[in-house]
């Protein structure tokens, strides 16, 4: 069985999974009742930050990449994006809060120490006599020995950014633990903010490659192996406004093409009170889980030794189908022919949020199942669809001549070779049962998909689904009904 990458629809995929991120999911769309994809993707963004610093994923080509997403929701104010923020950040916000406490007590020894350290140097310099020669030497051995016990400044875990410059974000996760949220429920501020002027470097950062960063006074820095999860959520106006400052850089840089984008219908106006106190245990166990990686995260003794995840044999034939046929619909007149550069990062999305979704209840050891890969392509298929209605909707035959090729390739299938154009009108694609559009996905389909058309009787246009098969009359009498 050859397994096709889903055009998805604007129905959200609800998943059956048992998963406890499932279950914080169901429970937070209950209590909000704001839009499902916009409290999922809120979900799994808590969820990357916290694993992103723990895992690796292995990519059935042998890649190694990041688990962390860069994602974007767009809806308007009262949406309620800061009620759904805030139940699943709780976890984090006490990670943070408890370690920003130790650091802030740690860098006041620090910088008692540190105090300490440079008055000894400062003594020996004075004292010293610049005359002797060996005064110097054993000045010399004197402050190398102390620069050995210059105290050592602690180092922050887990750094938040809501309105950051780029510079800013890189020397934080060059000078701490290289593990880092940017993002913000008010994300017009951070749209805004000099850190989204260079996202070639959250680009590289997401790929999982080195940043150099040159300065001519404080000196040049890499940061290496750093981990950034990304969600802005954002009102429509707000990304218009950055996408026309930006021009076209964060298209052609291939910012956007890496995004999980989220732009549901409003939920406003469709919201009624029961006046139920829904259950939140399970919001309450995945705050838990949230604290508990992050926590694992920190004591990793090297961050670079993050547990690689692997797929199940049965998962990567599954993850191998997928990327084909991804690439099979960049093809010119393809469904993603238009956003080759979003497509393009699919199947690794994929492979990121399957990932995440089979360690998030502590699973490390095994692989991914080929279940947890098809959760994980329903759901990114979702995300795409609304990637392509956001940012490049495609011309009306383009989808009209895939859900046709779709629906001819079923009638094929089940052993039908000759059909009327007139059933095409009645019984085919709801966008092509007119002749003008019928006709314009017939011409979309031209340079890739071949097709015969045949006229039998007085003006009865019959299309052959076998082109390259011999003419066979026996077959069209059956399938157009007509009596031997």
């Amino acid at each position: 069985m050859l397994y096709q990458f889903p055009i998805s629809s604007e129905m959200f995929p609800i998943t059956s999974s048992s998963s406890l991120i499932t279950k914080a999911y169901m429970e937070a769309r209950l209590i909000t009742q704001a839009p499902d994809p916009m409290v999922y993707m809120t979900a799994i963004s808590a969820v990357s930050l916290a694993l992103q610093g723990v895992i690796d994923v292995e990519i059935p080509t042998g890649k190694i990449s990041p688990v962390s997403l860069m994602g974007l929701t767009i809806a308007e104010s009262g949406e309620r994006k800061s009620s759904v923020e805030n139940l699943f950040t709780k976890g984090i916000k006490s990670f943070q809060k408890e370690n920003i406490e130790c650091y802030q007590s740690q860098l006041r020894e620090y910088q008692i120490q540190l105090e300490l350290h440079d008055k000894k140097v400062a003594r020996i310099k004075k004292l010293v006599n610049l005359d002797d020669e060996l005064e110097c030497e054993s000045m010399a051995s004197q402050l190398l020995e102390l620069e050995e016990k210059k105290p050592i400044k602690p180092t922050l875990n887990l750094l938040t950014y809501e309105d950051s410059t780029i510079e800013a974000l890189l020397s934080g996760l060059s000078e701490n633990v290289p593990n880092a949220f940017l993002g913000s429920s008010e994300g017009g501020v951070l749209l805004n903010s000099r850190a989204m002027a260079k996202t070639a470097s959250l680009n590289a950062i997401w790929s999982g490659d080195d940043v150099t960063v040159n300065r001519k006074i404080a000196g040049s820095y890499t940061v290496e192996g750093a981990r950034l999860t990304v969600h802005i959520m954002t009102q429509s106006s707000a990304l218009e406004r950055f996408i026309k400052t930006s021009k076209d850089s964060v298209r052609g840089n291939g910012f956007l093409a890496r995004l999980l984008v989220c732009a549901p219908a409003s939920n406003i106006g469709f919201r009624q009170s029961s006046g139920i106190d829904y259950s939140r245990e399970s919001i309450k166990e995945f705050n838990g889980k949230l604290y508990h990686w992050l926590s694992e995260s920190q004591c990793m003794s090297n961050y670079k030794n993050r547990k690689i995840i692997r797929f199940s044999n049965e998962a990567k034939k599954i993850w191998q189908d997928i990327y084909n046929d991804i690439e099979l619909k960049m093809r010119p007149g393809g469904i993603f022919h238009q956003v080759a550069d979003h497509a393009s990062k699919l199947p690794e999305n994929i492979a990121r949020l399957a990932a995440l979704i089979h360690c998030f209840d502590g699973d490390l050891d095994g692989e991914i199942s080929s279940s947890t890969l098809l959760e994980s392509i329903g759901l990114v298929s979702y995300y795409s669809g609304q990637f392509v209605k956001v940012f490049s909707a495609p011309p009306k035959c383009a989808v009209d001549a895939h859900n046709l090729v779709q629906w001819l390739n079923t009638l094929a299938s089940s052993g039908v070779r000759y059909i009327k154009r007139n059933d095409i009108y009645q019984f085919g694609p709801s966008g092509t049962r007119n002749k003008k559009s019928l006709e314009q996905a017939l011409e979309h389909l031209k340079p890739n998909y071949v097709l015969k058309e045949l006229i039998v009787r007085p003006k009865t246009r019959v299309i052959d689904l076998y082109p390259n098969c011999q003419y066979d009359d026996a077959r069209l009498r059956f399938d157009l009904g007509i009596g031997i």
